[in-house]
């Protein structure tokens, strides 16, 4: 690992050049989880889960790693966290969401996976009125969304696909919000979409990671190693 740093949009970022974690962004306002302890903070985070959705931290994972998964039940089952809808980003002030995750059972049939940013929870994904995330859709092909309620683009695809063994950084960049733009391990995806999130620029944001599906024996299991965000004083 080799650490380095860049200057960007008035803010200093400390990364590491192999992973392009970023290990220290300074900004104004910063959130960090590394999921250290025994257990889900409950103080930052709201758990979303439904019948045997569960959430919960995967048993001596090193760094730190919160385990979403669904059983092979035949049951509407959810298993997320996000901020229980207190939505205290703010679009339109440079904010940066950045994730590492795997998909440690691949998801199968109508199985759903998002990481990313939301407005308020719905229990079906593709109802939840504002987001910027990437996704996954019963298998491990990696596709990446928005929808600010009047500009929508659905499953554009990343040419990434994950297998279980497989940890990806994903980052978010919204400091041009009718351009925000994805990454995985540095490098730019759907490059040649435009993800359009200008409707309203002061949209209040949340953190998401979440597994979902209908009733059917289909599983998936999401594991989240951190979650970080940064922005300016809004």
């Amino acid at each position: 690992m080799t650490t380095r740093s860049r200057y960007l949009n008035g803010r200093i970022e400390f990364f590491d050049n192999v992973s392009h974690e970023r290990l220290l962004p300074v900004a104004p306002v910063v959130f960090y989880d590394d999921f250290l302890g025994n257990a889900l903070d409950t103080f930052k985070w709201g758990a979303r889960d439904t019948a045997g959705g569960a959430e919960a931290v995967v048993a001596d994972a090193p760094n730190g790693v919160m385990g979403l998964a669904l059983d092979a039940t035949s049951e509407i089952q959810l298993a997320g966290i996000d901020w229980a809808d207190q939505r205290t980003l703010a679009l339109n002030q440079g904010l940066i969401f950045e994730a590492r995750f795997r998909l440690s059972v691949l998801p199968t049939g109508a199985v759903i996976v998002v990481v990313g940013l939301e407005g308020d929870h719905n229990a079906a994904v593709d109802t939840v009125a504002e987001s910027i995330w990437f996704r996954a859709d019963g298998n491990g092909v990696i596709t990446v969304e928005n929808d600010d309620t009047a500009n929508e683009t659905t499953k554009v695809a990343t040419g990434v696909t994950l297998t279980t063994a497989d940890w990806i950084v994903a980052r978010i960049d919204c400091t041009d919000i009718a351009d925000v733009k994805f990454y995985i391990n540095g490098e730019r995806v759907a490059a040649t979409t435009t993800f359009n999130m200008s409707t309203v620029p002061t949209l209040a944001l949340q953190p998401v990671a979440r597994v979902s599906k209908g009733a059917a024996t289909t599983v998936g299991t999401l594991q989240v190693d951190y979650v970080r965000t940064w922005q300016n004083r809004a």
